[in-house]
């Protein structure tokens, strides 16, 4: 059998524990804690965990900068006020995810779980690493896709993808401006100055 996953609140607020608790009771292990002395204790006896952190708890953006450092194997779901700058600093910190305090239940079960796929992801792989390493094989971490290299695998040139198409067609009112605009551009990168009678 195996053990549900563990989610961990951070909050001093018990309506969103409560309701955290409730969301998430089918889907996972849900531990309170409300002291910030006591959440590195209980991330020693459950990490890897999903955390989720008030932003409006006593000492949250400490405890996030500690999280980071001392256990990058848990995700971390901020949790705060829409349009607060609190959130906008924990949104372009690095985190997992940032989301909004009033949860909605579909979208905040749907985030959780898809946090706990990604934990399982990642100790799945830290397994194979450790299974390579032990046999013996070298392991070789995959690079980031160039975008000649997606060029190749899509049969063409790597330049500007079909899928913005449409918000570059938005700019025009209609299909003759687009072309006018194309044959200028193209005129300009050939260094053609009389191509106002071909684009007609």
């Amino acid at each position: 059998m195996t053990l549900p996953p563990v989610c961990i609140v951070y909050s001093q607020d018990a309506d969103l524990v409560r309701r955290a608790k409730a969301y998430l009771r089918t889907m996972a292990q849900v531990r309170h804690v409300g002291e910030a002395d006591r959440l590195e204790a209980v991330l020693e006896q459950t990490s890897p965990a999903v955390v989720l952190m008030d932003l409006r708890a006593r000492e949250c953006r400490e405890l996030m900068e500690q999280l980071e450092q001392n256990w990058p194997d848990s995700l971390q779901i901020a949790l705060g006020t829409p349009r607060s700058e609190p959130l906008r600093d924990a949104e372009q910190s690095g985190i997992y995810a940032a989301e909004d305090l009033q949860l909605e239940r579909r979208r905040f079960q749907a985030l959780v779980g898809r946090a706990f796929d990604y934990l399982k992801l990642q100790r799945q792989n830290r397994e194979l690493r450790e299974e390579a390493q032990s046999a013996g094989v070298p392991i070789e971490l995959p690079r980031p896709a160039t975008a000649a290299a997606m060029g190749e695998l899509r049969g063409s040139s790597a330049s500007l993808p079909m899928l913005r198409f449409p918000r570059v067609f938005r700019q025009f009112e209609n299909v003759d401006s687009l072309l006018a605009s194309v044959a200028e551009s193209v005129a300009d990168a050939a260094g053609v100055t009389r191509v106002g009678i071909f684009s007609r």
